[in-house]
């Protein structure tokens, strides 16, 4: 459902400001409803990155394995799901997934970037279980894997986000 949001900063009597929210409510559960949802990095900033320290700080997590895997050119698609795109107030970690370009090599990358496609050096510099695939995966295996990132780990549908990518 979409529904406008007022931009921070802008006077409350001017129309111009406003924008159309991509993300819906949430559930009683405090989950985001069944489906992908897509978001603007300041939409979900605000929603999921700022309420406590623990979301901040794995919010940071977050921007910085971001920017590192989109310094590499080849990021085409960003998803998250888990506790932290719900309204627990301490989440514990990230759950990501990365779609890569065809053409991505890890091997060809910086070793510092190669941490994120390490999934033990991933949970440990960015406290993130981080997937990735490239876009050859197909649209019928990737939906796959979203269909199945959307069942909590007590069997329960929940929603997850796609990060607009810039």
């Amino acid at each position: 459902m979409e529904r406008l949001v007022r931009l921070a900063g802008c006077p409350w009597n001017t129309t111009i400001c406003y924008r159309v929210s991509l993300l819906p409510e949430f559930t009683p559960e405090g989950d985001l409803p069944v489906g992908v949802h897509s978001a603007w990095w300041t939409e979900f900033q605000s929603r999921f990155g700022t309420a406590t320290l623990r979301r901040a700080w794995l919010f940071g997590r977050l921007e910085t394995l971001i920017a590192v895997a989109a310094d590499t050119g080849k990021l085409r698609r960003v998803f998250v799901w888990g506790s932290f795109v719900t309204t627990k107030p301490s989440p514990k970690d990230l759950d990501i997934l990365l779609i890569m370009s065809e053409d991505f090599d890890v091997a060809s990358i910086a070793p510092a970037a190669q941490a994120i496609f390490d999934s033990t050096r991933a949970r440990l510099l960015f406290n993130s279980d981080v997937f990735w695939a490239r876009e050859s995966i197909g649209q019928a295996t990737l939906a796959l894997w979203l269909e199945t990132y959307q069942t909590s780990r007590t069997f329960r549908k929940r929603g997850i986000v796609e990060l607009e990518l810039p």
